[in-house]
């Protein structure tokens, strides 16, 4: 008859990393929607046709003894810690040090160390230190989804990039727009990064293609996407310059471009 490990369990550094792609852990979820088991919750939710809970599971079963119990943080067996870092509101258990905090507000564990970020109760989310003092608040911001692939992002493992307008996106799908050649929020269209030097390379391009005669004293009426500022501007086919902030982040408004009289073009800067 095999021996029953000690309560004090094996000893210290003779336990192989044990757990999944996700986590390293030493226990197992009993899944409460489908009764099966699986390391964690994302090793359930990739091969089941629906999401699990983990705040809702109130079983597990140690990867050591193979003992089946309810939730907790050593094992009522062998006396292994399931994880180095153990929240047991969350259910959340890893071996890895990744600097994990469990944050009331977000009613979640995060990374990074509860000393680099601070919870902003309008935007509902941990948000960088150095924020603090210096977003724009959006109201339950991570509760939307992100606009580009349009899953989750409070939850989201993935980490997420804050552009000046405040709202989020996934820091890979944000990549993404750039190598595609889009340069504005897909919620506000707001300009997503600094375009100063685009906007001085198109002031060239327009410089030096000249418009034909006839087209020449037409005006265009826009709306600025960057400081949503609305204006009456020449009409150039290389862009709308906005006549406030300089951007060319701007739409047409107020039907086509029409044509002004010879004696006021003088007057149009």
């Amino acid at each position: 008859m095999a021996a029953t490990p000690s309560a004090e369990g094996p000893p210290e550094g003779t336990v192989k990393t044990i757990g999944c792609a996700h986590y390293k852990r030493k226990s197992k979820f009993v899944t409460p929607c489908c009764n099966k088991v699986y390391t964690c919750r994302f090793c359930h939710d990739e091969k089941e046709d629906h999401t699990m809970n983990r705040k809702e599971v109130t079983q597990l079963i140690c990867t050591l003894c193979e003992t089946r119990q309810p939730v907790q943080a050593e094992c009522q067996n062998c006396g292994i810690r399931f994880g180095k870092y153990t929240c047991l509101e969350c259910n959340l258990f890893d071996d890895e040090d990744k600097n994990q905090y469990h944050c009331s507000g977000c009613g979640i564990c995060r990374v990074g160390g509860s000393d680099r970020f601070f919870h902003c109760e309008t935007c509902n989310m941990c948000l960088p230190i150095q924020l603090q003092n210096g977003h724009k608040c959006v109201e339950n911001v991570s509760r939307a989804n992100c606009p580009v692939c349009l899953e989750d992002i409070h939850t989201s493992r993935i980490p997420c990039h804050i552009p000046a307008c405040g709202h989020l996106l996934h820091r890979t799908c944000f990549e993404q727009l750039l190598k595609a050649g889009h340069y504005a929020c897909p919620i506000c269209q707001t300009s997503v990064m600094d375009m100063t030097e685009l906007w001085k390379f198109l002031d060239d391009e327009v410089a030096h293609t000249p418009m034909p005669q006839e087209y020449r004293n037409y005006m265009a009426a826009i709306l600025c996407k960057d400081c949503h500022t609305e204006s009456t501007v020449k009409f150039h086919v290389v862009g709308l310059k906005c006549g406030n902030c300089g951007s060319y982040n701007t739409c047409r408004m107020k039907g086509p471009p029409c044509l002004i009289s010879t004696s006021n073009a003088s007057r149009v800067e």
